[in-house]
């Protein structure tokens, strides 16, 4: 076989151990892709289970409210009692839209690049995360002015 002038004779080793790196390269490089979309793809689902339990939540200070609503129409109370009442309302109408607010804004990763959109699921998780504590706020206030 005849050598070219230019190209240094590269040993069999040199040559399969310069192989087995390209290849491992490459292997690196589309398993970090995979791992970006692995990642957005977890950071998403926890986004998304914390809202639906603070789904629940929500339903739960639903009937804490119509409770209290009741209380509110049919009880005897003094103004300071009655404001108590109406405050506790506000905070559970508040939390509330606050989540309907959450979920209209809500919006799909598809198209942003994997630091916007790690960025973006990384708010969008705080904020349902602050909105589930403000829901539980708002339902055990109103539990607590029921006796319950």
């Amino acid at each position: 076989m005849k050598q070219i002038a230019f190209l240094p004779a590269l040993p069999a080793v040199a040559l399969a151990k310069a192989g087995v790196l390209l290849t491992l390269f490459t292997l690196l490089l589309f398993t970090g892709c995979g791992d970006d979309k692995k990642q957005i793809e977890a950071l998403t689902n926890e986004t998304e289970t914390i809202h639906d339990e603070a789904m629940k939540d929500l339903a739960d200070m639903n009937r804490v409210a119509r409770d209290l609503k009741q209380t509110l129409t049919v009880a005897t109370m003094t103004p300071e009692q009655s404001a108590v009442y109406t405050e506790t309302l506000a905070a559970i109408g508040k939390a509330e839209n606050e989540m309907m607010d959450w979920m209209k804004n809500y919006k799909s990763t598809d198209g942003m690049s994997t630091a916007d959109a790690m960025k973006y699921l990384q708010e969008q998780k705080t904020l349902i995360e602050k909105n589930r504590a403000d829901i539980n706020a708002a339902k055990e206030a109103g539990m607590k002015l029921q006796g319950k």
